[in-house]
Protein backbone atom coordinates (compact mmCIF):
# COMPACT_ATOMS: atom_id res chain seq x y z
CA UNK A 1 0.00 0.00 0.00
CA UNK A 2 1.20 3.80 -0.86
CA UNK A 3 0.86 6.18 1.33
CA UNK A 4 2.65 9.26 0.01
CA UNK A 5 1.12 11.23 -3.35
CA UNK A 6 4.24 12.12 -4.48
CA UNK A 7 4.96 10.62 -7.92
CA UNK A 8 8.82 9.65 -7.70
CA UNK A 9 11.25 10.54 -10.74
CA UNK A 10 11.79 6.91 -12.15
CA UNK A 11 8.24 6.19 -13.20
CA UNK A 12 7.53 5.57 -16.95
CA UNK A 13 4.85 8.46 -18.96
CA UNK A 14 4.22 8.12 -22.53
CA UNK A 15 5.69 10.55 -25.04
CA UNK A 16 3.64 13.07 -27.90
CA UNK A 17 4.32 12.40 -31.37
CA UNK A 18 3.22 14.89 -33.42
CA UNK A 19 1.77 12.31 -36.07
CA UNK A 20 -1.01 9.96 -36.11
CA UNK A 21 0.91 7.62 -33.98
CA UNK A 22 2.74 9.24 -30.89
CA UNK A 23 5.51 8.68 -28.48
CA UNK A 24 5.71 7.70 -24.64
CA UNK A 25 6.90 9.95 -22.14
CA UNK A 26 7.81 9.21 -18.41
CA UNK A 27 5.72 9.56 -15.71
CA UNK A 28 6.32 9.24 -12.03
CA UNK A 29 5.20 7.52 -9.49
CA UNK A 30 3.46 8.01 -5.60
CA UNK A 31 6.15 6.24 -3.66
CA UNK A 32 9.04 3.98 -4.27
CA UNK A 33 6.41 0.79 -4.63
CA UNK A 34 3.74 1.34 -6.55
CA UNK A 35 4.12 3.15 -10.34
CA UNK A 36 0.73 5.13 -11.14
CA UNK A 37 1.55 5.14 -14.84
CA UNK A 38 2.75 3.89 -17.96
CA UNK A 39 4.51 4.10 -20.81
CA UNK A 40 1.82 4.13 -24.02
CA UNK A 41 1.88 6.85 -26.59
CA UNK A 42 -0.71 9.00 -26.53
CA UNK A 43 -1.44 10.72 -30.03
CA UNK A 44 -4.33 13.05 -31.42
CA UNK A 45 -7.76 11.39 -30.67
CA UNK A 46 -8.86 12.09 -34.12
CA UNK A 47 -6.80 10.24 -36.10
CA UNK A 48 -6.17 6.24 -36.32
CA UNK A 49 -9.90 5.92 -37.02
CA UNK A 50 -12.15 6.93 -33.80
CA UNK A 51 -14.91 4.34 -33.55
CA UNK A 52 -17.81 6.09 -33.79
CA UNK A 53 -21.03 5.98 -31.58
CA UNK A 54 -22.48 3.05 -31.52
CA UNK A 55 -26.27 3.97 -32.05
CA UNK A 56 -27.68 6.91 -32.14
CA UNK A 57 -30.08 7.51 -29.42
CA UNK A 58 -33.38 6.35 -30.34
CA UNK A 59 -37.03 8.31 -28.85
CA UNK A 60 -38.83 5.51 -27.31
CA UNK A 61 -41.13 5.38 -30.74
CA UNK A 62 -43.22 8.57 -33.44
CA UNK A 63 -45.47 10.01 -30.91
CA UNK A 64 -48.87 8.73 -31.77
CA UNK A 65 -51.89 10.47 -31.27
CA UNK A 66 -55.00 8.56 -29.42
CA UNK A 67 -56.56 9.02 -32.99
CA UNK A 68 -58.89 11.75 -34.35
CA UNK A 69 -59.31 14.45 -31.77
CA UNK A 70 -62.87 14.03 -32.33
CA UNK A 71 -64.56 11.49 -30.94
CA UNK A 72 -67.08 10.95 -33.86
CA UNK A 73 -69.27 13.09 -35.99
CA UNK A 74 -71.47 15.22 -33.65
CA UNK A 75 -74.97 13.23 -33.85
CA UNK A 76 -77.49 15.22 -33.01
CA UNK A 77 -79.99 13.42 -30.72
CA UNK A 78 -82.43 13.52 -33.19
CA UNK A 79 -85.13 15.73 -34.66
CA UNK A 80 -86.24 17.88 -32.04
CA UNK A 81 -89.80 17.04 -31.03
CA UNK A 82 -92.23 18.10 -28.92
CA UNK A 83 -91.52 15.11 -26.35
CA UNK A 84 -88.07 16.61 -24.96
CA UNK A 85 -85.54 18.67 -25.92
CA UNK A 86 -83.40 19.00 -28.14
CA UNK A 87 -80.14 16.64 -27.50
CA UNK A 88 -76.64 16.53 -28.93
CA UNK A 89 -75.49 13.32 -29.70
CA UNK A 90 -72.74 13.69 -27.66
CA UNK A 91 -69.75 16.10 -26.85
CA UNK A 92 -67.43 16.35 -29.62
CA UNK A 93 -63.88 15.83 -29.08
CA UNK A 94 -63.17 13.16 -26.38
CA UNK A 95 -62.04 10.58 -28.58
CA UNK A 96 -59.34 10.23 -26.65
CA UNK A 97 -56.41 11.83 -25.39
CA UNK A 98 -53.59 11.93 -27.45
CA UNK A 99 -51.08 9.17 -26.39
CA UNK A 100 -47.45 10.03 -26.34
CA UNK A 101 -45.23 6.88 -27.83
CA UNK A 102 -42.79 6.89 -24.45
CA UNK A 103 -40.58 9.56 -23.16
CA UNK A 104 -38.34 10.86 -26.34
CA UNK A 105 -35.13 10.19 -24.43
CA UNK A 106 -36.01 6.69 -23.74
CA UNK A 107 -34.52 5.23 -26.51
CA UNK A 108 -31.13 4.82 -24.78
CA UNK A 109 -28.50 6.48 -22.99
CA UNK A 110 -27.42 9.64 -24.68
CA UNK A 111 -24.17 9.60 -26.74
CA UNK A 112 -22.69 12.24 -25.69
CA UNK A 113 -22.52 11.74 -21.99
CA UNK A 114 -19.95 9.20 -22.52
CA UNK A 115 -22.77 6.52 -21.59
CA UNK A 116 -22.44 3.80 -23.79
CA UNK A 117 -19.88 1.33 -24.23
CA UNK A 118 -18.50 -0.15 -27.61
CA UNK A 119 -21.13 1.56 -29.51
CA UNK A 120 -24.01 0.01 -27.58
CA UNK A 121 -26.76 1.67 -25.48
CA UNK A 122 -29.02 0.74 -23.00
CA UNK A 123 -32.58 -0.71 -24.47
CA UNK A 124 -35.18 1.60 -24.62
CA UNK A 125 -38.43 0.43 -23.92
CA UNK A 126 -40.54 2.76 -26.77
CA UNK A 127 -42.73 4.16 -24.38
CA UNK A 128 -46.13 2.47 -22.50
CA UNK A 129 -48.26 1.10 -24.65
CA UNK A 130 -51.46 4.29 -24.37
CA UNK A 131 -55.05 3.31 -25.13
CA UNK A 132 -56.70 5.48 -27.66
CA UNK A 133 -58.96 6.63 -25.16
CA UNK A 134 -61.85 5.54 -23.78
CA UNK A 135 -64.70 4.69 -25.44
CA UNK A 136 -67.06 8.31 -25.48
CA UNK A 137 -71.00 7.68 -25.39
CA UNK A 138 -72.55 10.08 -27.81
CA UNK A 139 -74.15 11.20 -24.51
CA UNK A 140 -77.11 10.97 -22.31
CA UNK A 141 -80.68 10.12 -24.63
CA UNK A 142 -82.30 13.37 -24.74
CA UNK A 143 -86.23 13.02 -24.70
CA UNK A 144 -87.95 12.35 -27.99
CA UNK A 145 -84.91 11.64 -29.52
CA UNK A 146 -83.05 8.55 -30.85
CA UNK A 147 -80.09 7.46 -28.28
CA UNK A 148 -77.25 8.27 -30.33
CA UNK A 149 -73.32 6.60 -29.66
CA UNK A 150 -70.51 9.06 -30.78
CA UNK A 151 -67.71 7.44 -31.78
CA UNK A 152 -65.08 4.94 -30.17
CA UNK A 153 -62.90 7.55 -30.05
CA UNK A 154 -60.31 6.29 -32.95
CA UNK A 155 -58.28 3.10 -33.53
CA UNK A 156 -55.76 2.22 -30.14
CA UNK A 157 -52.63 3.60 -31.20
CA UNK A 158 -49.53 1.74 -29.83
CA UNK A 159 -46.82 4.15 -28.12
CA UNK A 160 -44.59 3.20 -31.19
CA UNK A 161 -42.39 0.00 -32.09
CA UNK A 162 -40.36 -0.78 -29.36
CA UNK A 163 -36.65 0.23 -29.96
CA UNK A 164 -33.54 -1.51 -28.47
CA UNK A 165 -31.45 2.14 -28.82
CA UNK A 166 -29.02 0.00 -30.85
CA UNK A 167 -27.42 -3.03 -31.48
CA UNK A 168 -23.53 -2.64 -32.53
CA UNK A 169 -21.86 -4.05 -30.40
CA UNK A 170 -18.69 -1.79 -31.54
CA UNK A 171 -15.59 -3.96 -33.15
CA UNK A 172 -15.41 -7.47 -31.15
CA UNK A 173 -12.14 -9.37 -31.36
CA UNK A 174 -10.31 -7.34 -34.26
CA UNK A 175 -11.33 -3.88 -33.93
CA UNK A 176 -12.41 -3.17 -30.58
CA UNK A 177 -13.27 -4.49 -27.06
CA UNK A 178 -16.80 -6.07 -26.83
CA UNK A 179 -18.56 -4.37 -23.75
CA UNK A 180 -21.75 -4.55 -22.22
CA UNK A 181 -22.34 -0.43 -23.72
CA UNK A 182 -25.79 1.33 -22.76
CA UNK A 183 -25.81 -0.84 -19.39
CA UNK A 184 -23.21 1.04 -17.60
CA UNK A 185 -25.73 4.06 -18.16
CA UNK A 186 -25.04 7.51 -18.03
CA UNK A 187 -22.08 8.92 -15.49
CA UNK A 188 -20.78 12.14 -14.39
CA UNK A 189 -17.12 13.38 -13.20
CA UNK A 190 -18.38 13.68 -9.70
CA UNK A 191 -18.89 11.63 -6.89
CA UNK A 192 -21.40 9.85 -6.78
CA UNK A 193 -22.43 10.36 -10.13
CA UNK A 194 -19.58 8.21 -11.65
CA UNK A 195 -20.57 5.23 -10.18
CA UNK A 196 -23.13 3.48 -12.75
CA UNK A 197 -26.31 3.04 -11.96
CA UNK A 198 -27.27 -0.71 -9.87
CA UNK A 199 -23.80 -0.43 -8.77
CA UNK A 200 -22.98 0.21 -4.92
CA UNK A 201 -18.97 1.75 -4.80
CA UNK A 202 -17.02 1.35 -1.12
CA UNK A 203 -15.05 4.09 -2.26
CA UNK A 204 -15.01 7.42 -4.98
CA UNK A 205 -12.66 10.07 -5.45
CA UNK A 206 -12.37 12.98 -7.77
CA UNK A 207 -8.84 13.87 -6.69
CA UNK A 208 -5.84 13.50 -8.60
CA UNK A 209 -3.41 11.11 -7.04
CA UNK A 210 -6.95 9.67 -5.26
CA UNK A 211 -5.82 6.27 -3.67
CA UNK A 212 -7.53 3.13 -2.08
CA UNK A 213 -6.58 0.06 -0.56
CA UNK A 214 -8.76 -2.91 -0.28
CA UNK A 215 -6.72 -5.86 0.85
CA UNK A 216 -3.76 -6.34 -1.50
CA UNK A 217 -4.93 -4.07 -4.00
CA UNK A 218 -4.75 -0.39 -4.14
CA UNK A 219 -6.55 1.73 -6.43
CA UNK A 220 -5.14 4.97 -8.28
CA UNK A 221 -7.16 8.08 -10.13
CA UNK A 222 -2.98 8.94 -11.33
CA UNK A 223 -4.21 12.40 -13.20
CA UNK A 224 -0.43 12.35 -14.11
CA UNK A 225 -0.43 13.89 -18.18
CA UNK A 226 -0.69 17.36 -18.48
CA UNK A 227 -3.68 19.45 -20.04
CA UNK A 228 -5.99 16.90 -18.74
CA UNK A 229 -9.80 16.97 -17.69
CA UNK A 230 -11.94 15.69 -15.32
CA UNK A 231 -11.58 12.05 -13.81
CA UNK A 232 -13.40 10.11 -11.05
CA UNK A 233 -12.47 6.51 -9.54
CA UNK A 234 -14.84 4.57 -7.90
CA UNK A 235 -14.48 0.78 -6.79
CA UNK A 236 -15.99 -2.13 -4.89
CA UNK A 237 -14.87 -4.52 -2.31
CA UNK A 238 -15.37 -7.11 -4.89
CA UNK A 239 -12.59 -5.67 -7.37
CA UNK A 240 -15.38 -4.24 -9.64
CA UNK A 241 -13.92 -0.25 -10.33
CA UNK A 242 -14.17 2.08 -13.36
CA UNK A 243 -13.54 5.87 -13.94
CA UNK A 244 -15.36 8.38 -15.28
CA UNK A 245 -13.42 10.56 -17.60
CA UNK A 246 -14.04 13.57 -19.78
CA UNK A 247 -10.53 14.35 -21.31
CA UNK A 248 -9.93 16.99 -24.11
CA UNK A 249 -9.27 15.96 -27.70
CA UNK A 250 -5.68 16.62 -27.83
CA UNK A 251 -2.67 14.71 -27.99
CA UNK A 252 -0.92 13.48 -25.23
CA UNK A 253 -1.77 10.43 -21.69
CA UNK A 254 -4.19 12.18 -19.76
CA UNK A 255 -4.12 9.54 -17.32
CA UNK A 256 -3.35 5.97 -16.17
CA UNK A 257 -6.31 4.72 -13.54
CA UNK A 258 -5.79 1.55 -12.57
CA UNK A 259 -5.50 -1.11 -9.61
CA UNK A 260 -2.36 -2.14 -8.43
CA UNK A 261 -0.85 -5.06 -6.46
CA UNK A 262 2.68 -5.73 -5.45
CA UNK A 263 3.98 -9.28 -5.66
CA UNK A 264 7.94 -7.90 -5.10
CA UNK A 265 8.85 -11.77 -5.59
CA UNK A 266 12.00 -12.91 -7.68
CA UNK A 267 10.71 -14.04 -11.44
CA UNK A 268 12.91 -17.38 -10.86
CA UNK A 269 10.61 -17.79 -7.29
CA UNK A 270 7.25 -17.54 -8.84
CA UNK A 271 6.10 -20.59 -10.01
CA UNK A 272 3.08 -19.49 -12.08
CA UNK A 273 1.64 -16.07 -12.14
CA UNK A 274 -1.31 -15.25 -13.87
CA UNK A 275 -4.37 -12.65 -13.97
CA UNK A 276 -7.63 -12.57 -15.28
CA UNK A 277 -10.08 -9.32 -16.35
CA UNK A 278 -13.06 -8.16 -18.08
CA UNK A 279 -13.54 -4.81 -19.33
CA UNK A 280 -16.65 -2.28 -20.74
CA UNK A 281 -14.70 0.47 -22.56
CA UNK A 282 -16.65 3.27 -25.20
CA UNK A 283 -16.40 2.34 -28.81
CA UNK A 284 -15.10 6.81 -28.91
CA UNK A 285 -11.92 8.47 -27.87
CA UNK A 286 -8.13 7.52 -27.50
CA UNK A 287 -7.07 4.90 -24.89
CA UNK A 288 -5.79 1.53 -24.20
CA UNK A 289 -6.32 -1.31 -21.67
CA UNK A 290 -3.63 -2.25 -20.47
CA UNK A 291 -1.54 -4.38 -18.02
CA UNK A 292 2.09 -2.31 -16.96
CA UNK A 293 4.35 -5.04 -15.28
CA UNK A 294 7.86 -3.15 -13.84
CA UNK A 295 10.47 -6.07 -12.88
CA UNK A 296 13.64 -4.53 -10.69
CA UNK A 297 17.20 -5.61 -10.47
CA UNK A 298 19.14 -4.99 -7.42
CA UNK A 299 19.68 -1.51 -8.18
CA UNK A 300 17.14 0.90 -8.37
CA UNK A 301 16.69 0.13 -12.26
CA UNK A 302 13.22 -0.99 -13.45
CA UNK A 303 12.55 -2.22 -16.85
CA UNK A 304 8.12 -2.08 -18.04
CA UNK A 305 6.36 -4.38 -19.32
CA UNK A 306 3.43 -3.15 -21.09
CA UNK A 307 0.58 -5.83 -22.30
CA UNK A 308 -1.95 -4.39 -24.74
CA UNK A 309 -5.53 -6.10 -24.77
CA UNK A 310 -7.38 -3.43 -26.92
CA UNK A 311 -7.32 0.26 -27.97
CA UNK A 312 -8.85 2.65 -29.60
CA UNK A 313 -8.05 5.67 -31.13
CA UNK A 314 -4.71 7.53 -32.24
CA UNK A 315 -2.44 5.88 -29.73
CA UNK A 316 0.40 3.13 -30.14
CA UNK A 317 3.47 1.80 -28.39
CA UNK A 318 7.05 2.88 -27.59
CA UNK A 319 9.09 1.58 -30.35
CA UNK A 320 12.81 1.35 -31.74
CA UNK A 321 11.56 2.21 -35.09
CA UNK A 322 8.66 3.72 -37.02
CA UNK A 323 8.24 3.71 -40.48
CA UNK A 324 7.65 6.84 -42.92
CA UNK A 325 4.27 7.90 -41.74
CA UNK A 326 5.24 7.54 -38.13
CA UNK A 327 3.54 4.24 -37.33
CA UNK A 328 5.71 2.08 -34.99
CA UNK A 329 7.23 -0.66 -36.41
CA UNK A 330 7.29 -4.08 -34.39
CA UNK A 331 10.27 -6.01 -33.51
CA UNK A 332 8.92 -9.14 -33.43
CA UNK A 333 5.49 -9.77 -34.93
CA UNK A 334 2.87 -12.68 -34.39
CA UNK A 335 4.29 -13.57 -31.40
CA UNK A 336 2.28 -16.18 -29.22
CA UNK A 337 3.00 -16.62 -25.46
CA UNK A 338 1.10 -15.96 -22.62
CA UNK A 339 -2.49 -17.21 -24.10
CA UNK A 340 -2.15 -14.38 -26.55
CA UNK A 341 -1.15 -13.55 -29.67
CA UNK A 342 1.08 -10.22 -29.99
CA UNK A 343 3.15 -7.80 -31.85
CA UNK A 344 6.23 -6.90 -29.26
CA UNK A 345 7.70 -3.69 -29.54
CA UNK A 346 10.95 -2.74 -27.85
CA UNK A 347 11.92 0.69 -26.90
CA UNK A 348 13.01 3.49 -24.28
CA UNK A 349 11.53 6.66 -22.89
CA UNK A 350 14.55 8.12 -21.64
CA UNK A 351 14.39 6.52 -18.15
CA UNK A 352 13.19 2.84 -18.31
CA UNK A 353 13.51 0.41 -21.05
CA UNK A 354 10.14 -0.54 -22.36
CA UNK A 355 8.52 -3.87 -23.52
CA UNK A 356 5.23 -3.60 -25.42
CA UNK A 357 3.35 -6.81 -26.28
CA UNK A 358 0.41 -5.53 -28.31
CA UNK A 359 -2.84 -7.73 -29.00
CA UNK A 360 -3.06 -8.66 -32.97
CA UNK A 361 -6.20 -8.42 -32.02
CA UNK A 362 -8.70 -6.68 -29.70
CA UNK A 363 -10.22 -8.25 -26.59
CA UNK A 364 -12.07 -6.94 -23.50
CA UNK A 365 -12.03 -10.54 -21.22
CA UNK A 366 -9.44 -12.86 -21.07
CA UNK A 367 -6.68 -14.91 -18.71
CA UNK A 368 -2.88 -14.15 -19.11
CA UNK A 369 0.53 -15.78 -18.15
CA UNK A 370 2.53 -13.47 -16.72
CA UNK A 371 5.40 -15.59 -15.56
CA UNK A 372 5.07 -16.82 -19.55
CA UNK A 373 5.74 -13.51 -20.92
CA UNK A 374 8.58 -12.65 -18.21
CA UNK A 375 10.51 -15.86 -19.25
CA UNK A 376 9.96 -15.06 -23.12
CA UNK A 377 11.90 -12.05 -22.67
CA UNK A 378 14.65 -13.74 -20.89
CA UNK A 379 14.45 -16.03 -23.66
CA UNK A 380 14.22 -13.71 -26.55
CA UNK A 381 15.77 -10.55 -25.92
CA UNK A 382 19.53 -11.06 -25.14
CA UNK A 383 20.82 -8.30 -27.13
CA UNK A 384 18.45 -5.13 -27.46
CA UNK A 385 15.89 -3.47 -24.87
CA UNK A 386 14.66 -5.27 -21.43
CA UNK A 387 17.40 -7.36 -20.42
CA UNK A 388 16.87 -9.07 -17.06
CA UNK A 389 17.07 -12.18 -15.88
CA UNK A 390 15.08 -14.52 -13.51
CA UNK A 391 16.54 -13.24 -10.69
CA UNK A 392 15.48 -10.02 -11.09
CA UNK A 393 11.85 -9.40 -9.31
CA UNK A 394 8.72 -8.70 -10.27
CA UNK A 395 8.09 -5.85 -8.42
CA UNK A 396 4.26 -4.29 -9.28
CA UNK A 397 1.49 -5.49 -11.39
CA UNK A 398 -1.06 -2.91 -12.64
CA UNK A 399 -3.78 -3.26 -14.59
CA UNK A 400 -5.87 0.19 -15.79
CA UNK A 401 -7.44 2.56 -18.60
CA UNK A 402 -4.16 4.38 -20.04
CA UNK A 403 -6.17 7.89 -21.27
CA UNK A 404 -5.38 10.28 -24.12
CA UNK A 405 -9.38 11.50 -24.46
CA UNK A 406 -12.67 11.52 -24.29
CA UNK A 407 -14.06 13.88 -26.28
CA UNK A 408 -17.20 13.41 -23.48
CA UNK A 409 -17.59 11.88 -20.36
CA UNK A 410 -17.04 8.62 -21.09
CA UNK A 411 -17.33 5.39 -18.51
CA UNK A 412 -14.73 2.90 -18.22
CA UNK A 413 -15.31 -0.11 -15.93
CA UNK A 414 -13.14 -3.07 -15.09
CA UNK A 415 -16.52 -5.84 -14.13
CA UNK A 416 -13.59 -8.13 -12.93
CA UNK A 417 -10.17 -8.81 -12.01
CA UNK A 418 -7.86 -10.58 -10.37
CA UNK A 419 -4.37 -12.39 -9.85
CA UNK A 420 -3.14 -15.76 -9.07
Amino acid sequence: MQTSHVIAAGFSISIVLASAWVASCTQSSPGDVASAGSSGRGGSAGSGGVAGAGATASSGGATASGGNASGGATTPGGSTSSGGTSASGGTPGGGGTSATGGNAGAGGANPDAGARDSGRDASATGGTIKDGGATATGGSPGTGGVTAVGSTGGTTATGGSTSTGGTSTGRTGTGGATSTGGSIGAVTTTCPGAVPTGTTSSWCSCEQWGQWANGSYTYYNDIWGSGAGAQCIWATTANKWGVAANHPTTSGIKSYPNISISPAKAISAISDYTSSFDVSVPSSGAYETTYDLWVKGTTSSRIEIMLWMNYTGAVGPIASAYDASGKPVADKANVTVGGHSWNVYFGTNGSNDVVSFVRTSNTSAGNVDIKALLLWIIANDTTRYGVFTSSWTLDQVQFGFEITSDGSTQAFVTNSFSVT
